[in-house]
């Protein structure tokens, strides 16, 4: 395999070849090569591409960088996405709420729990902000509901995102190293109406 990287002025910088081993992230590259030189490359001006060893330095443009920086940018705002996600939100009554994985298990196991078993009325969940509240079954499922459209609505942005990233031509690397997750936190709040619908 061989790595060019584009400096810049969106020149070739760095070119490595026979590598044998590599671990491409956006922002780092590490590397093994048959000689056995071992590498971690990051700091890049611009970008990184890897190709196969006929890879010709002077085919690599912005654009070709941009193409196989891709799925790594994918990867950043997925990890984006779940940091916010596990996060968690403040529902409308002014608890807060974690929400990560251990949480959304939480939520389930106890939404099942109150559905199989009707005689159980109250659950207890633990809150960022006001310690352990016992909440009836009805508060209970209207508090699940707008857990799950919060998630789903960050989700719905990374897909946005990922289509917006896989359909893009990118003559500009900077231009795609830009995106986030989060640009305007008001966009991840649900509306007064939406709240409203969760609250009758």
């Amino acid at each position: 395999m061989k790595f060019v990287s584009l400096n810049i002025e969106n020149k070739v910088g760095n070119i490595i070849e026979n590598i044998v081993n590599h671990t491409s992230k956006l922002d780092q590259f590490v590397y093994t090569t048959a000689e056995g030189e071992y590498g971690v490359l990051s700091g890049f001006q611009v970008g990184y591409c890897v190709g196969e060893d006929n890879l010709d330095p002077d085919t690599v443009t912005p654009q070709v960088v941009a193409n196989y920086l891709k799925p790594f940018k994918i990867e950043e705002l997925e990890q984006q996405c779940n940091l916010v996600i596990a996060s968690g939100f403040e529902y409308t009554n002014g608890d807060k709420f974690l929400y990560g994985p251990d949480q959304q298990n939480d939520f389930s196991q106890k939404q099942i729990l109150l559905l199989l078993n009707p005689a159980l009325t109250t659950v207890q969940v633990q809150t960022k902000n006001n310690g352990i509240k016992k909440y009836t079954k009805e508060e209970f499922i209207s508090l699940v509901t707008y857990a799950n459209s919060f998630k789903d609505q960050l989700v719905k942005r990374l897909d946005d995102l990922t289509k917006e990233i896989d359909e893009t031509e990118y003559t500009d690397v900077q231009e795609l190293r830009n995106l986030t997750f989060v640009e305007d936190v008001s966009i991840l709040t649900l509306d007064a109406e939406q709240a409203s619908f969760f609250n009758s």
